[in-house]
């Protein structure tokens, strides 16, 4: 199978844009309020990216809302996360069939439906109800992470018996989670910190990175949409000496 992780956009193009929200927590503590309540200040600021994405007629929104890592936290905290993130999604049902947004679910799905069955359920129902939906897919990282997701593709691979000889990039591409989408064009992080941590090792190599300072309650439409403009300043020459062609071509439509 060919995956469109192995076409390398070069026309300046807006394909995938990805969003790693950082600072709900900060954002509680500085305001006195509950980490869950930062939560849900971040969900309204996630709406905001994902407007800014349709304005400019992004083909995939990746948000990673919950790490491999975060079960690790408290688990008030992973119950505030799992139950909101089945509220946004149940609250935007007829807006996601309204604007035609796909919602598809990347990462494990065995341990979210071992303790929260119900959300599995939901998460299970609103991929299936939008499916066919477009021109917008919006990829919800839940119980992602970018080492787990290499482990779970070579597995898959194996299973299917998969001969050392028939390993490709296009085969590898095949069993990730994002197998025929394109590669993130751009990597938004929120809250001053600078780092992937594990978002798409594989499919990020020739992402453009923008670091936003805010913690991401405070992120609103207008600073998502300078990181757009920024992109479209930059250069982009994948390995080579000459500029992607197109390069400073973002613009909404």
């Amino acid at each position: 199978m060919k995956s469109a992780n192995l076409k390398t956009v070069q026309d300046g193009t807006l394909h995938h844009v990805a969003l790693i929200p950082d600072g709900n927590g900060r954002w509680a503590t500085a305001h006195k309020l509950s980490t869950n309540e930062g939560h849900v200040r971040g969900a309204e600021s996630v709406e905001a990216f994902l407007n800014v994405c349709k304005r400019y007629k992004v083909a995939v929104a990746t948000v990673w809302a919950f790490s491999t890592e975060n079960w690790r936290r408290e688990e008030e905290e992973v119950q505030g996360i799992m139950y909101l993130v089945q509220r946004v999604l149940e609250s935007k049902r007829s807006r996601f069939k309204k604007n035609g947004v796909r919602v598809k679910i990347i990462g494990r799905r065995d341990r979210i439906q071992e303790r929260f069955p119900s959300v599995a359920k939901f998460l299970a129902e609103i991929e299936t109800e939008t499916k066919s939906y477009g021109p917008l897919t919006f990829n919800l990282a839940l119980d992602y992470g970018g080492r787990d997701e290499i482990v779970r593709a070579i597995r898959k691979l194996v299973s299917k018996g998969v001969k050392e000889t028939e390993v490709t990039w296009e085969t590898i591409c095949s069993a990730l989670d994002t197998e025929g989408l394109p590669d993130p064009d751009l990597i938004i992080r929120t809250s001053g910190e600078q780092r992937l941590s594990g978002l798409m090792p594989l499919q990020s190599e020739y992402a453009e990175l923008h670091f936003i300072p805010a913690l991401l309650p405070d992120v609103t439409e207008a600073v998502y949409e300078r990181a757009f403009v920024e992109f479209a300043k930059r250069q982009r020459r994948f390995g080579g000496r000459v500029e992607a062609a197109g390069s400073r071509n973002v613009k909404p439509k």
